[in-house]
């Protein structure tokens, strides 16, 4: 148990309202099919999560064989704006990277468990999903295309977590794929993706000292990355918008405007970051729920956390009121 508690926490449960909103926004979307089942769904949807946590240890072990990842806490004492909590509990000795890897198969393996109970049950289709998930999963920063290092990681985890979970999820609950799952699917692709991009923009300078070309450094400068996160971040709500105008969702969805305050104050507080890092974060009651602030503060990570959690509080939002109206248009009929 102590063992499995270490690779559980080292493998950043905090990362899974990412893979877990986008899975249950399809698992409620589904529930409107004569063939719904919701076992199977859920099925899907933990899945999902343990592929998720094998993918966060995969992505520290290819980190720190390639760029030793000990270097943000020398460039944290030279002053530059650094996370220094990357995968720690390898750059302490308390486990070696070929452990680390091992964890994540095993992580890898037990996700495939429900993934054949679906494939028994739905069929082929979740076969193909699984096969695309796995390439896509290695390919973040896994050998040979190392997408993270080469300004397309980003894509990767949107299209991974959006229309690739979301659609086997969906098919698992309702044994079909359905046009209907589109553009909620593209719209938790880019809150996904916002999440990992605001990480990406906070810790450019790091990323940059190992020539790690996340879309941020390829953007370069503020004007491009600025637009870059008001496309990812705003998208969401424009699509959404033009989807009910053309009755494509039900007028209920619109909701999702609720959370557009928290995206301004998203995109207003990362603006004011790369404006200068070193301006100081204000904590609201409403931003959402952040952990152990007064630790965080602590450590001296604030700035990147307050923006982070954001980043996730705002997709978690979204995605419960797709959840919300999806029951309710259910039960009302």
């Amino acid at each position: 148990m102590k063992t499995l508690r270490f690779w559980l926490t080292n493998a950043r449960p905090a990362s899974l309202p990412q893979s877990v909103m986008p899975a249950l926004t399809a698992l409620f979307l589904a529930v409107v099919n004569e063939d719904f089942c919701w076992w199977l769904g859920v099925l899907a949807l933990v899945g999902g999560s343990l592929a998720h946590l094998g993918m966060n240890l995969a992505d520290d072990y290819y980190d720190y064989k390639k760029v030793q990842t000990g270097f943000r806490d020398s460039l944290a004492r030279e002053g530059i704006r650094a996370r220094t909590a990357k995968c720690p509990y390898i750059v302490s000795g308390e486990a070696t990277p070929g452990q680390t890897l091992r964890a994540a198969v095993i992580f890898g393996i037990l996700a495939l468990i429900p993934g054949i109970i679906v494939l028994i049950f739905r069929g082929w289709p979740i076969l193909v999903i699984v096969l695309i998930a796995l390439f896509l999963g290695e390919s973040y920063s896994g050998n040979p295309l190392r997408l993270s290092y080469r300004g397309m990681g980003e894509a990767d985890i949107g299209i991974m977590f959006g229309p690739l979970l979301m659609s086997g999820v969906y098919f698992a609950a309702a044994g079909r794929l359905s046009w209907h799952l589109l553009i909620p699917a593209i719209c938790m692709g880019l809150l996904v993706t916002d999440v990992l991009y605001v990480h990406s923009v906070l810790d450019i300078e790091a990323d940059r000292n190992v020539q790690k070309n996340t879309l941020a450094v390829v953007l370069k400068k503020e004007g491009p990355q600025l637009a870059a996160l008001a496309i990812i971040l705003f998208g969401p709500y424009v699509l959404t918008g033009i989807a009910v105008l053309a009755k494509a969702l039900h007028p209920a969805y619109a909701l999702v405007v609720i959370t557009l305050p928290w995206a301004i104050r998203l995109f207003r507080s990362v603006k004011a970051h790369v404006d200068d890092p070193s301006a100081p974060v204000v904590v609201k009651g409403y931003n959402g729920p952040m952990a152990n602030w007064d630790i965080i503060c602590q450590a001296g990570l604030d700035w990147f956390m307050f923006r982070w959690y954001l980043a996730r509080n705002l997709m978690t939002a979204f995605a419960i009121i797709y959840v919300v109206v999806s029951l309710v248009l259910r039960i009302i009929g």
